[in-house]
């Protein structure tokens, strides 16, 4: 009988997600106000160890809100990876700030030393995005930050409970933004949070984020800025605390879907396996593989054999100088780690709680379509 077709990712629900939600839809609050957001929040905080976490719609609106926060403009600079999803840039281009792309290093994160190199007299902002589950070098990029007086960001949608030195991800930036999308460590299907120590940025992401509604009944609707309906849902936020009471389990079943699979794959010849670094702890978001020459078959030909085995992967993400909307923002910098990655990398079937039969299955086919 044909193997049922496997997916890439799936969401994994413990059990208090009905619950919490039958409570939020029996008391009313279905909407942007209600207790869940507020435990929601507090609970997000406590648990990377910060004074102040911000629900909101999705990561690319807490980039982007981030940004507004920081008061990044048009006329502003922000270093950004070019080997990243495509998101965090498009925060910078929504405050019509200019991105300065910067080539991966062999964490296939952006290179401190390059994004030293790249700093001038525009540069506002480094926006460091922590990719596919392991870390960047976030401690140097938070002293390069202070050494030149620039913001720092982190983009930690896909490192939720990776660390750097033993220290959380998203405590080094003086912003830090997570994803809740439905592939993600925890998710609320669509959402995001905000984080920061600072009291005065997070008063102002709460006000922006809520479209600058006024502080009392007779200014309510007398806007001072700009704001934006960027609220998450008590629904949201109910099924959100779920996840979150249940994140280190989510967390430790990754990374032991990581050790099978690095178990599984290792020997075969032609794959490079994900990075790992004594300095850091990868969280493995996904597991993606560099598909070599010695392989015997290209990243797209291993692809369809997968598909044809009803076994989905993704490829890797497309570099920002590749990409056709930035056409023009171009830059004569070459971007050879990039090219590499997006060119021979795909990640494979990966999720809290998936069987370690599936990781079998997928090796094995692996295997069999070397040449």
């Amino acid at each position: 009988m044909d193997k049922e077709f496997q997916p890439v990712a799936q969401p994994h629900l413990w059990g208090n997600e009905r619950i919490y939600l039958d409570e939020a839809l029996e008391s009313g609050w279905i909407s942007s106000r209600g207790p869940f957001i507020e435990r929601f929040e507090q609970a997000f905080a406590e648990s990377i160890g910060v004074a102040h976490a911000i629900s909101v719609t999705n990561c690319t609106n807490a980039l982007h809100l981030a940004l507004d926060a920081l008061g990044i403009g048009p006329g502003d600079e922000v270093i950004v990876p070019d080997f990243t999803m495509i998101a965090p840039v498009f925060a910078v281009l929504y405050q019509r700030a200019t991105p300065v792309p910067i080539d991966a290093d062999e964490t296939w994160n952006m290179d401190p030393d390059a994004v030293a190199v790249a700093i001038t007299p525009r540069t506002r902002a480094i926006l460091a995005v922590h990719t596919y589950g392991h870390p960047a070098r976030i401690d140097r990029l938070r002293e390069i930050a202070d050494e030149h007086n620039l913001w720092l960001v982190e983009d930690a949608a896909e490192a939720h409970g990776g660390a750097v030195l033993g220290r959380a991800v998203g405590t080094f930036g003086d912003i830090a933004c997570f994803s809740f999308y439905a592939n993600k460590l925890i998710t609320t299907g669509e959402g995001g949070m905000i984080i920061t120590n600072c009291d005065e940025l997070a008063k102002r992401i709460r006000w922006k984020r809520s479209m600058c509604f006024g502080s009392d009944e007779e200014s309510r609707f007398t806007h001072e800025s700009i704001g934006f309906n960027y609220r998450m849902t008590n629904l949201q936020a109910a099924i959100g605390l779920a996840q979150l009471e249940n994140a280190a389990a989510a967390l430790g079943s990754k990374l032991s879907i990581a050790q099978a699979y690095d178990a599984a794959l290792g020997e075969i010849p032609g794959l490079t396996l994900p990075p790992r670094s004594t300095w850091a702890k990868n969280v493995f978001w996904v597991y993606g593989v560099l598909i070599q020459d010695e392989f015997g078959r290209s990243r797209v030909e291993l692809q369809q054999e997968l598909s044809s085995h009803k076994i989905e992967t993704r490829r890797f993400f497309t570099p920002l100088h590749r990409q056709p909307v930035l056409r023009g923002n171009g830059s004569l910098v070459s971007f050879p780690n990039a090219d590499l990655l997006c060119e021979r990398g795909l990640y494979l079937p990966s999720f809290p709680c998936m069987c370690a039969s599936v990781i079998q299955r997928v090796a094995d086919a692996i295997r069999r379509a070397r040449r």
